[in-house]
């Protein structure tokens, strides 16, 4: 009979997190579940396991706040550690993030993957895993997972559209970062005010960003920094310099257009929409879509890829007349690691 009145308590809930589960709108909101809604469904999926009175009372033990109400994250806490106590598969994902195990991390963990069990459970698991991952700074990871999430069957949907938010900005998704932000921002309840706060950056950060311009660079150059101290160096980072090697080069091309011959006065062919302030007009238009940049030989012996002799101290001389100290050091340090670090390998 026991068994039978929880069933019937997670089938209600699962019910509501159901309706819950459409893509948010204007006038829909995410909001995180009520603590009695989140211990029932909790509950509810406990039993159908088979739980004896040992684990039961386990669980129970988790569910006990006192008189104070628990916050979203709280809640999601004590859900995490009801699967640790009942499931073997969270246990083992779970140890293996509290010991930093990387080589177990890096095996990956198929139960993940599967479309299989509840939403309320397969959810819940994925976002502490992307969330942990993130974190670690292992952005592309983190957002695999993310990609398999669905907010409203979270119980912390706005720690869970806040973390996703940080993994595309760190990795200069801007329209991805928009909406995932917007999200956060507009519809979702419950927003705590450290991620209100930090997402409002983010999101001032992203809009203002552009494309091809030397702040893109440097952006990129630490996401490459990040990727080696990960330990990567395969086609995804050589992908990543070759687009900064690019658009150094093209920067570069369109300074020295502006300052050199044809540039002014003339009746010459127009070069487009030209600065008095050519550090103000660093942005370069007309680019092709992220990753579609022709391959370049970027080199490893000369730190300015295939630029003559020449034109390095050209453009060595443009970049610090035009740009800020602090990019002509990035650029400064960037290529010469570049000069230094054998090829990478092709994993």
């Amino acid at each position: 009979m026991r068994s039978a009145i929880r069933n019937l308590a997670f089938f209600a809930t699962a019910c509501v997190l159901l309706v819950q589960s459409q893509p948010a709108s204007a006038d829909q909101l995410y909001a995180p579940p009520s603590v009695e809604a989140v211990r029932d469904a909790a509950l509810g999926w406990l039993e159908e396991r088979n739980p004896d009175d040992e684990l039961r009372q386990a669980v129970a033990a988790q569910w006990e706040f006192g008189e104070e109400t628990p916050s979203p994250e709280q809640r999601f806490d004590a859900v995490i550690r009801t699967f640790y106590l009942a499931d073997e598969d969270v246990r083992s994902l779970v140890d293996a993030c509290s010991a930093g195990d990387l080589s177990r991390l890096s095996e990956g963990f198929p139960f993940l993957q599967s479309g299989g069990g509840s939403p309320f459970f397969t959810n819940n698991v994925r976002y502490f895993f992307a969330r942990y991952l993130a974190v670690l700074t292992m952005y592309d990871e983190s957002l695999e997972l993310f990609a398999m999430i669905d907010p409203a069957h979270v119980v912390d949907p706005a720690g869970c559209l806040f973390y996703r938010a940080v993994c595309e900005h760190s990795l200069l998704m801007k329209d991805e970062g928009l909406e995932t932000i917007n999200s956060l921002l507009t519809s979702t309840e419950d927003v705590p005010l450290r991620y209100s706060t930090v997402a409002e950056l983010m999101q001032h950060d992203l809009a203002a960003l552009q494309e091809r311009s030397l702040d893109e660079v440097s952006r990129q150059m630490r996401d490459v920094e990040r990727r080696l101290a990960l330990g990567r160096s395969g086609e995804k980072v050589q992908r990543v310099e070759e687009k900064i090697i690019t658009t150094l080069d093209e920067i570069i091309e369109k300074i020295e257009q502006q300052q050199g011959g044809g540039g002014g006065g003339g009746s010459g062919t127009p070069r487009g929409n030209q600065s008095s302030n050519p550090a103000q007009d660093s942005y370069v238009g007309g680019a092709t879509a992220p990753g579609e940049v022709d391959k370049k030989d970027i080199g490893r012996e000369d730190g300015w890829g295939d630029l003559p002799d020449k034109a390095q101290a050209a453009a060595k001389n443009l970049i610090n007349q035009q740009f800020p100290f602090h990019y002509r050091q990035a650029v400064e340090e960037y290529l010469k690691r570049i000069a230094q670090r054998p090829a990478p390998s092709q994993d």
